[in-house]
């Protein structure tokens, strides 16, 4: 009887262990999932190297003068630039009707590229003759005219631009008699009659810069004159229109 219960303990305290132990891993419970917050992105680090930096450049006193050289436009301001010049001019006009051609030497002050200031004079070509002054004798008209001279610049750097100028002054006309075999002037003592007179002339010029000391300009003016009183000649005989050609040298 006594082995009987001892293999009767034997079998049952097994049994009893491995149901406690299928117990236990049933009910132990499972680890929940939580919720992750994602790192913030890491902010890359500036070295000193890597900051910003402010560079200052001093401009010479020559890049100045050159900017103010290409920046000049008007007429406002303080001078910064001071040029001049000396031209030649041919210009063609009309004097009772009959053509003639008038040569010429100018010469100025150029301010800030946007004004010119200076003297002019023009000569006539004695080629006209009248055969109406004199009864029985051809003669020639002498004179020219000069003063002084303003001219306002547009655009002076562009290879192409405007000037207006406009001169005054005063001048002599006279006439002369010719031989026959002879166009040209004779002695002072040939003279039918001459005088002086006032004159203002204004104009407009179209101006290529051919290089950088060389200009050529074309152009149109009107002459008014005053107190020209010549034998049989109007007042205003002289006050034509005048159609030129001006080769201009200097520093602009």
């Amino acid at each position: 009887m006594k082995q009987i219960l001892i293999l009767a303990l034997v079998f049952v305290i097994p049994t009893v262990t491995f149901a406690q132990e299928s117990d236990t891993t049933k009910t132990e419970p499972k680890p929940q999932p939580t919720d992750t917050i994602p790192n913030p992105p890491q902010q890359p680090q500036v070295g000193e190297d890597d900051t910003p930096k402010i560079i200052y450049y001093q401009s010479t006193e020559r890049d100045k003068k050159r900017e103010r050289r290409q920046d000049i436009k008007t007429l406002s301001g303080s001078m910064s630039h001071s040029g001049g010049f000396g031209a030649l001019s041919f210009r063609s006009t009309k004097f009772r009707d009959e053509s003639m051609v008038l040569g010429g030497l100018r010469g100025g002050w150029i301010i800030n590229r946007t004004l010119g200031i200076g003297i002019e004079g023009h000569g006539i070509i004695p080629t006209a003759k009248f055969d109406d002054i004199e009864a029985g004798q051809e003669v020639n008209i002498l004179g020219g005219y000069g003063g002084m001279f303003l001219e306002l610049i547009f655009f002076s750097n562009e290879v192409v631009h405007v000037t207006f100028p406009v001169s005054g002054g005063a001048g002599w006309l006279g006439y002369q008699r010719t031989n026959e075999d002879n166009t040209m002037p004779q002695p002072l003592d040939n003279e039918v009659d001459s005088d002086v007179f006032w004159y203002v002339e204004p104009g407009a010029n179209l101006e290529f810069n051919i290089s950088r000391n060389f200009r050529l300009a074309m152009g149109v003016s009107k002459r008014f004159t005053q107190d020209l009183e010549l034998i049989n000649t109007e007042s205003d005989a002289f006050d034509k229109l005048n159609y030129f050609i001006t080769l201009k040298i200097g520093g602009f």
